[in-house]
Parts: C-alpha cells; sequence; structure tokens
C-alpha cells in the first residue's frame, strides 16, 4: 500500500517579513500561499490582524493546525479564526497564559480543502505569531474520462490523491489539429478555450471527464504582426487566449478573452523607433503608461521599450532598475483573480503578440467533435423552429441539425 494514503503530511509556515513566510515540509504540489501582516512581521497589536493564505490545495483533509506563539511578559490576547473554502471551521481565543506552547486551533479532519485561510486578530496588546503548523491527508485518487467527441476512449486513474494523472497527445484528424483538453465540450467555436496541454499533469479535485480539442486554422486568416508597423492591435498572449483590455485603475489593468471585435481591446501602438513604442487605448484615447517609481501602470505618457522577434512582440520598462513586462495573466492571490500590469522580469522569448484590429477573411475554429468537418452556426436566437437550443453543423454535402439535444441529417 501506497504509505501516503495512511500518513498524514505536515507543512510548515515560518513568518520571515510583514508579507512573506518561509515552507517547510510537504505541500501539495498545487498549493500556493501568501501572508500578510497589518503590523509588522508576526507583531500583532491590539485591532491588527494577520493572515495566512494557502489556495490551490487540491482537496485535502485538514486534521490540524496549530500556531507557535509568544506575547509580551505579562500581557497580550487575540482570536483565532480558520477558514476552509470560505467556510468558518475553528474559532479560537487565545491570552499570553496559553501561548507557551503551540496553540492547536484546529483539530478534527476537513474535508475536499481547496482553499485554506488562517487569521490571527488581535485584541489586547501584544501577541507574536513565528509560526503555522498544518498536519494534512491527500484527497483520495480520482479517475479522468478522456473523450474524442462522444466516445470514451480512456480512462486515466492516479495512484494516489494529488499524484496527478499525465495527459496523453492525440493524432490530428483530416483538417483538424489537436491541441489539448478542456473540461467543458463544445462543438465549434471561434475563441480559443481553457486547454490543458498533452505531456502535462493534470491534478483532478473530483472524478471527472476532459475531451480532446482540435483546431483549425483558415489560411486566409491574416497572422499575428510581424513588421513593427504603428497601427491599431489587440495586445494578446497567444498561449492563454487573453488579450489586454480597457485603461489603467489602482495601478492595475483588465484582461479578456481574444476577441478581435471588441473595440474595448483596440490599441494604437506608435512606433517611435525600432525598440521603442507608445500605446494608447483607441476608444476612450486614454495614455497607457506606468507610474516611474513603482511597478504600477498609470494613464500617463509612457515610452514602452519593444522586444521583438518575429511574430512575437513585448513591451517592457525599467524602474529602479529592475525589469517589468506588461503582462496579461499576473495571479492575485488576495482575490484569487488575474489581472494585467507590470510583473518582474526579463524581455525574452515570450507567448506576447500583436494581432491587427483589422483581420481579413477567414479564421480559427475549436472544436470537440472532429468527426463533424469544419462549419458550425446557431440557426438564430430563437432557432428555425423558435427553438433557442438549435444549432447546424455543415460536412460536406450533408447538414446536421441538433435541437435540444437530439440529431436531425439533411442532405444539401
Amino acid at each position: 500500500m501506497n504509505l501516503i494514503l495512511i500518513l498524514a503530511a505536515v507543512m510548515t509556515f515560518t513568518v520571515e517579513t510583514k508579507n512573506s513566510v518561509s515552507m517547510d515540509g510537504s505541500c501539495p504540489p498545487t498549493m500556493q500561499a501568501s501572508y500578510a501582516n497589518t503590523y509588522n512581521k508576526g507583531h500583532v497589536r491590539g485591532g491588527d490582524t494577520a493572515t495566512l493564505s494557502l489556495s490551490g490545495l487540491g482537496g485535502i483533509t485538514v486534521e490540524k493546525i496549530e500556531l507557535t506563539m509568544r506575547s509580551t511578559k505579562n500581557s497580550g490576547a487575540g482570536a483565532i479564526v480558520a477558514m476552509a473554502n470560505g467556510t468558518q471551521i475553528a474559532a479560537k481565543t487565545v491570552s499570553y497564559t496559553e501561548v507557551a506552547d503551540p496553540v492547536i486551533a484546529f483539530a478534527g479532519a476537513a474535508a475536499n480543502v481547496d482553499a485554506l485561510e488562517i487569521m490571527l486578530y488581535g485584541t489586547q496588546n501584544s501577541l507574536y505569531i513565528d509560526a503555522f503548523t498544518i498536519t494534512w491527508s491527500p484527497a483520495p485518487a480520482h479517475a479522468v474520462t478522456l473523450m474524442k467527441g462522444d466516445v470514451a476512449i480512456d480512462t486515466l486513474r492516479e495512484a494516489s490523491g494529488m499524484e496527478g494523472v499525465v495527459l496523453p497527445t492525440m493524432e490530428d484528424e483530416k483538417e483538424w489539429s489537436f491541441i489539448g483538453w478542456t473540461g467543458t465540450p463544445f462543438w465549434q467555436i471561434s475563441e480559443k478555450p481553457t486547454v490543458y496541454n498533452a505531456n502535462s499533469t493534470f491534478y483532478p479535485s473530483s472524478d471527472c471527464t476532459l475531451w480532446a480539442v482540435y483546431k483549425f486554422e483558415d489560411p486566409a486568416e491574416s497572422a499575428y504582426q510581424t513588421e513593427l508597423v504603428s497601427g491599431t492591435y489587440v495586445y494578446m498572449n497567444e498561449t492563454a487566449g487573453i488579450a489586454l483590455a480597457g485603461v489603467p485603475v489602482d495601478g492595475r489593468m483588465s484582461n479578456a478573452t481574444v476577441n478581435a471585435a471588441d473595440s474595448n481591446q483596440y490599441y494604437r501602438i506608435d512606433f517611435v523607433t525600432e525598440t521603442t513604442a507608445t500605446i494608447t487605448h483607441e476608444a476612450t484615447q486614454t495614455l497607457i503608461g506606468y507610474d516611474t517609481y513603482s511597478p504600477k501602470m498609470s494613464a500617463k505618457a509612457s515610452v514602452w521599450n519593444v522586444y521583438h522577434e518575429g511574430e512575437q512582440t513585448l513591451f517592457w520598462t525599467t524602474i529602479s532598475n529592475k525589469n517589468y513586462v506588461l503582462w496579461l495573466n499576473i495571479y492575485d492571490l488576495t482575490s484569487q483573480t488575474f489581472y494585467a500590469g507590470l510583473l518582474q522580469a526579463d524581455p525574452t522569448t515570450s507567448p506576447m503578440r500583436l494581432l491587427p484590429a483589422v483581420q481579413s477573411a477567414g479564421g480559427t475554429v475549436y472544436t470537440c467533435h472532429p468527426e463533424n468537418g469544419v462549419g458550425i452556426e446557431q440557426v438564430s436566437d430563437e432557432g428555425i423552429s423558435g427553438l433557442a437550443d438549435e444549432w447546424k453543423v455543415v460536412f460536406g454535402i450533408y447538414e446536421l441539425y441538433i435541437r435540444n439535444g437530439k440529431k436531425y441529417m439533411k442532405i444539401r
């Protein structure tokens, strides 16, 4: 028997600064951690809060939460609250007389935990937290069913919980090229879906199903911009299928699924030289720049550095002797959302592209049903029979109508 199934794991987070911790022990492979103290390091006065936030835990069972604490000589009090997936699992008051030994905030079995938050609220000066220790067990092993269209082709099973499964590659199908796997099936769409790459490790949080995704590219579609010519473009991440959107707000910008018809994604790029450019949001004529002294986006005139090679075009700048890239999918641990903004990194080979706002005839189509050929459309908002859920798939001389999940065939 695999020992990980019967032995609990332990991970310890030691407070390093007011906004960072170091980790020791065994942690889930997809976990992300953040720490924040409203005062200083682990020091919590009355009214202060220290919070450890964990995400991507993958459905573990939390068995025990301990806090290594101390206090001033004769004072200090507060409350510890633990939240699993947004639901409170523990609340405990603690005073300076109780912190000589590790404080057990929770003991039990909180199952299927993907996000965990542990907060220490100070009610009286002063308490200190030095470390958080969490005892946990992995989620049970899960199965992943692989589909090609409507046909189940394989089932992958984890050897043990949270070990993950390696997704296979599939052969291309006629005009369709295999690109990966998705958790939500579809017939044909023009916007790139969320795709899990072949040969990557996928970590299921429950028994689930993935469908093979295929892509068809019409050669009439215009390519990404390869020459640095001033014009109106969509600034996008080709791998993630997202684009820069809107204008700077509170030092950040938004992103959205790439849509060449969305004017909120249109930016006027004026190349000053071969290695510098300015950016303007075309719909609002808002300048897209950055703060000179901090890595924040700003609605001001700024000259961006340009990294360009082939189809790749990347905007970046240097602030306080550090390089920052205008990146589109930066993860915020606090809000658990992605945003566009400045990411500290050196400009290099990347998935960033400039897509001309005006596209020629043609396009890219994605499908989970390569057996049906290229060509699908929703007949109308209400369908040809007054039904909203009605689609037409064209392949060769045949037309396949899908009405409320049922299929009808006719010759064109």
